[in-house]
């Protein structure tokens, strides 16, 4: 997001301004966005060339990344109260395959984050998927997930991305 927006400040659809997200909820959203962007693929070089492109440090790419989670909130509110159970695991289904496609965009476009714009439409997109699949969760997609990773690779690219020297 371009500009600091509270939860707030976002209207329901009722026009009724959206109660605020948890802190405690935003967090776990923040780690799921990262988990997505920097540890969902098989390519362990992935996080280096998104970080490279970036340019602006790690600590920095979450920061402001971070500040989608009130579009996120913004899609999922309306739903997050309501009595039935979830279809399915909101952070790995949703949030986590929108740190991935958020770090896709970066690689497809040198290093910029989406639009508001965009991000919105992949927000609503997902959320509004995990929302109207009822009680049958669908498959993961072949080849998602954590992939295991060498002690030494993980504490080189630990060190990259907090300012180390591997």
């Amino acid at each position: 997001m371009t500009t600091n927006q509270t939860t707030a400040e976002q209207p329901t659809q009722a026009g009724a301004p959206l109660p605020p997200i948890s802190p405690h909820l935003a967090a776990v959203w923040g780690a799921f966005l990262h988990e997505g962007m920097m540890l969902n693929s098989a390519d362990i070089e992935r996080s280096i060339r998104i970080l490279d492109l970036w340019g602006n440090g790690c600590i920095e790419l979450i920061q402001s990344v971070c500040e989608y989670i009130p579009v996120i909130w913004q899609y999922a509110q309306p739903y997050w109260d309501q009595p039935e159970p979830f279809p399915g695991v909101f952070e790995y289904e949703v949030v986590s395959i929108l740190g991935e496609q958020i770090s896709t965009h970066l690689l497809n476009h040198e290093g910029n984050l989406p639009s508001d714009r965009e991000f919105a439409q992949m927000a609503s997109e997902l959320v509004t998927q995990f929302f109207s699949q009822g009680d049958t969760p669908p498959d993961p997609p072949a080849g998602k997930g954590l992939m295991p990773l060498s002690v030494s690779s993980f504490l080189d690219a630990a060190r990259r991305c907090f300012g180390g020297s591997p």
